[in-house]
């Protein structure tokens, strides 16, 4: 009989004190920060928009998705597919690829459930560290991509 515990891997990733985990299948690359250009009115988790590979991306700060301040020093951008549409995060680093057993991530909790920003997907622990994993079709409402995009034609 096979093992009956589903297992997937991630990217782990810093953001201040968070350890975020990110789909391995939604990750396009990783790289170093590029050039980013502000947008005027853009939600406060927008950073702006970067050029990669000749393509406009909005680019997000994880730690303002996730209702805290700005990341000391964002080192990495990870380059995520979310749906059609790609996006770009800034991270503090990349912690590494881990494959965690789906059984031991969690709903979170009722009562933690509306504290949480909509793009935690799930809850665990890595080595005794709170651990959220994030959906990346959530982290950019198609409206706030569409407006962004507009944004970046001009």
């Amino acid at each position: 009989m096979g093992d009956p515990t589903v297992r997937r891997t991630f990217l782990l990733v810093r953001a201040r004190s968070w350890i975020c985990a990110l789909p391995a299948s939604s990750v396009v690359e990783t790289m170093r920060p590029l050039p980013i250009d502000p947008v005027a009115d853009a939600p406060r988790f927008v950073a702006g928009l970067s050029v990669v590979r000749g393509e406009v991306i909005p680019v997000l700060s994880i730690s303002k998705v996730l209702g805290g301040a700005e990341a000391k020093e964002a080192r990495r951008l990870v380059l995520v597919r979310a749906g059609e549409r790609r996006i770009g995060l800034l991270v503090e680093d990349v912690v590494g690829i881990e494959e965690l057993d789906e059984a031991r991530l969690e709903a979170a909790p009722p009562l933690l459930g509306e504290a949480l920003p909509r793009e935690v997907e799930r809850l665990g622990s890595l080595d005794g560290q709170a651990l959220v994993v994030l959906d990346a079709a959530r982290l950019l409402p198609a409206s706030a991509f569409d407006a962004l995009a507009g944004a970046g034609a001009r």
